[in-house]
């Protein structure tokens, strides 16, 4: 099963693609935010193109109940439910670390511009490990 993995912000949506049978994902790509609607026809029509089944989208899970519903995660929460009502298949994965680990793989590329698609590929291949070790999934 093909899978997208999606790194959403504010400005800018990180892409990865993998598949859940080499358990690979890869950086493909960053969208500009244009808005839900824009965003949600570029997504259908890479669904259709690249045979893409299910999308897995990162979610901050902050570490303080203070910050659980901060502006990011409630942006976030409804691009979740926009894809879902558009009647995409998704599930997310905690986002913790991701950026960090893609900015730092980011630096050493020489390329910040690659942040977004390496943070969603971390993303997805987060959620391909877990689902190697039996891992259910996530709403």
């Amino acid at each position: 099963m093909r899978i997208l993995g999606i790194d959403y912000g504010s400005r800018r949506i990180g892409l990865a693609l993998g598949d859940t049978d080499s358990r690979i994902a890869s950086p493909w790509g960053v969208l500009p935010n244009e808005g839900i609607e824009l965003i949600i026809d570029r997504l259908s029509d890479m669904v259709q193109r690249d045979d893409i089944e299910k999308f897995v989208v990162g979610i901050p899970k902050p570490l303080r109940k203070a910050d659980a519903e901060n502006p990011q995660v409630r942006e976030t929460k409804e691009f979740i439910e926009a894809l879902r009502d558009a009647g995409f298949v998704v599930d997310t994965e905690n986002e913790a670390l991701t950026s960090k680990l893609a900015q730092r793989q980011a630096e050493e590329a020489g390329d910040w511009r690659k942040r977004d698609d390496l943070a969603a590929a971390a993303i997805l291949q987060s959620w391909l490990d877990r689902k190697k070790k039996g891992g259910g999934s996530r709403k």
